[in-house]
C-alpha cells in the first residue's frame, strides 16, 4: 500500500482514534481534529495512539492534533491545507440516539449543517472522503429479515437517525453533481471492543460492565437483534478499502454479526459470571440484523476474530479500572448524559 496522509474529524473519538493508531502502526501519516467535547485526556490518548508507532520504529510517520470543531470551517480549510491529506475521514459528528436527543439544535448544528460544509470542502480540495452514517437507520423491525443497503428504510424517531439519513442525502446528491467527487458512506453494525478512547454505553461493552461490576445483566426485549462488529475488524474493513482505492457504490452495510440480545448477553456469560435477567422497556429498543455481502463481497472481506474474544478483552479492562471509572463518573467513557447511564445501569 502507498503512504497515506489520514485527516480525521472526531480524530480523538472511539473509531477515529482506533483509526489512527493502526494508521500509524502501518506507516500513514496522521492529522487528528478534535474539539475533545468528552473531556478526553488529550496527552494520554496520545501516547496510546502512538504506541504501535514507536514499538515498530516507523518513525518517518507524522502524528499531528488540532483542536478544532467543524463549525469552524475556516480552521478546518486551512488545516486540510496546511497537512495535505489523501483521505478525510469524517468522524466528527455526535454519535448516539441519547446524546443527539439531548440537544436538538446542537446536533442539527454538528450533524447535519457543519458536516455539509465539511464534505463541501472536501470536494473542493479534492480529496477522498470516509462518511460514518449508522445502521440504526434501519430502525426496529418487526420481521427478522437481512436488510440491504436498498431497503426502503423508514422515517426516523430519533435525531440521530434523522440528521444521518439527511447527510446521505445531501451526498448522494453531491455525487450525483460530480461524478468524479471520490466519496463513500458506510453504515456501520453496533461497534465495540477496546480504543485509546473506549466508549462504555455501547451495547455489548454496556453489558459486559454490567457482568462485571453487578454481576448480572438486565435485558429488555430478549430476542431483539442487533448487528454488531469489533473495532478492530471494523479498522480492517477500513483499510481494504483503502488498499483497493476504488469503490463501485456509494453506501455499504458493514458489520460481523447479527445477534438476539440473549446471544450477547450469554457470550458474555461464557466469559464472565453473571445472571441474565429480563426486564422492561430497559435502554435501546432497536431491532435490525443486516446484511454486509455487497461489502465482503467488493472488498475481500472476512471477519475472523470471535466475539468472545473481544468480550475477554474489554471485561480484563474493565476489572482493571473498575474502581477509576466509576469514582471519576465515566469520565471520557460517554457519549450520553451521566444521568441517563446511571439510570439504564440501575
Amino acid at each position: 500500500m502507498n503512504k497515506e496522509r489520514f485527516f480525521i474529524t472526531g480524530g480523538m473519538g472511539y473509531i477515529g482514534s482506533a483509526f489512527a493508531r493502526e494508521a500509524l502502526k502501518r506507516g500513514h501519516d496522521v492529522c487528528l481534529y478534535d474539539s475533545l467535547i468528552y473531556e478526553q485526556n488529550k496527552e494520554r490518548m496520545l501516547r496510546e495512539i502512538s504506541i504501535p508507532n514507536i514499538r515498530d520504529k516507523k518513525d518517518n510517520t507524522e502524528l499531528k492534533f488540532i483542536i478544532g470543531d467543524t463549525r469552524n470551517i475556516d480552521l478546518l480549510e486551512h488545516s486540510l491545507i496546511d497537512f495535505k491529506p489523501t483521505y478525510i475521514m469524517h468522524w466528527g459528528e455526535l454519535s448516539s440516539v441519547y446524546s443527539c436527543e439531548h440537544n436538538t439544535a446542537y446536533t442539527e448544528d454538528i450533524n447535519y449543517n457543519s458536516s455539509q460544509k465539511v464534505i463541501d470542502v472536501s470536494e473542493k480540495l479534492g480529496l477522498k472522503v470516509f462518511y460514518n452514517s449508522t445502521s440504526s437507520v434501519y430502525g426496529t423491525q418487526k420481521e427478522n429479515n437481512l436488510l440491504t443497503e436498498d431497503y426502503t428504510l423508514p422515517t426516523p424517531t430519533d435525531n440521530y437517525c434523522r440528521y444521518k439519513l439527511k447527510m446521505e442525502e445531501y451526498i448522494k446528491n453531491k455525487k450525483s453533481q460530480n461524478n468524479n467527487f471520490q466519496i463513500i458512506v458506510f453504515r456501520p453494525a453496533t461497534v465495540f471492543g477496546l480504543s485509546p478512547r473506549f466508549r462504555i454505553e455501547l451495547l455489548p461493552n454496556h453489558f459486559t460492565y454490567m457482568a462485571v461490576s453487578r454481576g448480572l445483566i438486565r435485558i429488555s426485549e430478549l430476542n431483539a437483534y442487533r448487528a454488531a462488529i469489533d473495532i478492530d475488524e471494523l479498522i480492517k474493513g477500513y483499510f481494504n478499502v483503502i488498499e483497493k482505492g476504488v469503490w463501485n457504490n456509494l453506501i455499504y452495510n458493514i458489520g460481523s454479526y447479527n445477534f438476539s440480545k440473549m446471544q450477547f448477553a450469554t457470550g458474555i456469560q461464557n466469559v464472565v459470571k453473571c445472571k441474565i435477567i429480563p426486564t422492561h422497556d430497559h435502554g435501546d429498543l432497536r431491532n435490525l440484523q443486516i446484511d454486509c455481502s455487497l461489502f465482503n463481497n467488493e472488498f475481500d472481506f472476512d471477519s475472523q476474530k470471535p466475539y468472545e474474544v473481544t468480550i475477554n478483552q474489554v471485561a480484563s479492562w474493565l476489572e482493571k479500572n473498575l474502581l477509576s471509572l466509576e469514582k471519576n463518573n465515566f469520565v471520557e467513557l460517554l457519549n450520553m448524559p451521566l444521568d441517563k447511564w446511571n439510570k439504564i445501569c440501575n
